[in-house]
């Protein structure tokens, strides 16, 4: 009997030593799967890009209708293309997001900054064949990278290409031997870039037809005979528009150039020796129709500072 007692507590204890043992290994794989589990996940993502007017995709074969002050022009685009630069991501703490951009001929790495060219329109159908306004045969509609953490629920960027390096670049290259994608989309190579590009056709219904031209880009970058920045580190008006949108995921959103917002209050008359329906801003005070257009990219006139929250151009889908 005594031999039988000492037996069954000995079992006891040996079960009881089995399961703490076995509790203790569940807990260390428990806890390894925790901590796995609130490890970064690093994922690829495409910031995407497109145009729209009335939830219409803007393209080089479309046109639009409604332009104008008494809404009477329609529009054809033929060449869509800015820079971005300055891309940050955000989670929902405001904490920022850590990215990797990728390097290929639209996305450009230097010990001065990243910058990124999307080009929306082709120079090989529709309005976009028109030599004069068109742009180059090459698209792009994203920028690359991959994301440290999937949790993203904010972007932010500036439109155009960073000052410094405008200035390395320009310092540093001609015309000729610039880098893509910056071999493209400069006022002249002494002058500096336009960050933003929409050349387009103009019609009414009078049978009119004109043309637009909204060119933002940075201006006073220099003296006479000198390259863009030479003797300073930014232009007297850099006019880069910034842009910050919520509630943003790269994986489901499309970041869209609202070509309705971009042209809202732009008068679309004659002007000047113009004879016809008319668009014109090319970054000047001089220039009427820049008024309204840098008011709509949340750009100073006065100064070319710039305010995302005013920002009406670039919205999410």
């Amino acid at each position: 009997m005594f031999t039988s007692f000492s037996s069954r507590i000995n079992s006891t204890l040996s079960l009881s030593l089995i399961s703490a043992a076995l509790l203790a290994g569940c807990g260390s794989d428990s806890s390894s799967d925790i901590t796995d589990s609130n490890l970064n996940k690093s994922a690829p993502f495409t910031l995407s890009f497109a145009a729209k007017s009335a939830g219409e995709l803007v393209t080089c074969d479309s046109n639009h209708n409604q332009f104008g002050t008494e809404a009477l022009h329609s529009v054809s685009v033929s060449d869509l293309r800015f820079y971005v630069s300055n891309i940050k991501f955000y989670n929902q703490n405001n904490e920022e997001v850590a990215a990797e951009l990728n390097e290929n001929d639209f996305q450009r790495h230097s010990e001065q900054g990243f910058v990124g060219l999307i080009d929306l329109t082709s120079n090989v159908s529709g309005a976009c064949t028109d030599e004069a306004l068109g742009g180059t045969e090459r698209v792009n509609n994203g920028i690359s990278g991959t994301l440290l953490d999937e949790n993203v629920t904010r972007v932010s960027f500036d439109v155009g290409v960073p000052q410094a390096v405008m200035k390395e670049v320009i310092a540093t290259n001609t015309q000729e031997d610039a880098p893509t994608p910056l071999n493209e989309m400069y006022w002249s190579w002494a002058s500096g870039y336009r960050h933003f590009v929409m050349n387009f056709t103009i019609s009414n219904s009078l049978d009119e037809a004109g043309k637009g031209l909204v060119h933002l880009g940075s201006r006073n970058c220099g003296g006479d005979g000198l390259l863009a920045l030479e003797e300073k580190d930014t232009c007297g008006a850099v006019n880069t528009p910034t842009v910050t949108i919520s509630d943003f995921n790269p994986t489901q959103n499309t970041i869209v150039i609202d070509l309705d917002a971009l042209l809202q209050n732009v008068k679309f008359s004659a002007t000047g020796d113009e004879t016809t329906p008319t668009v014109s801003c090319h970054s000047s005070p001089m220039q009427s129709d820049c008024a309204a257009i840098f008011e709509n990219f949340g750009l100073s006139l006065v100064d070319g500072s710039a305010d995302a929250d005013t920002n009406l151009v670039f919205i999410k889908e």
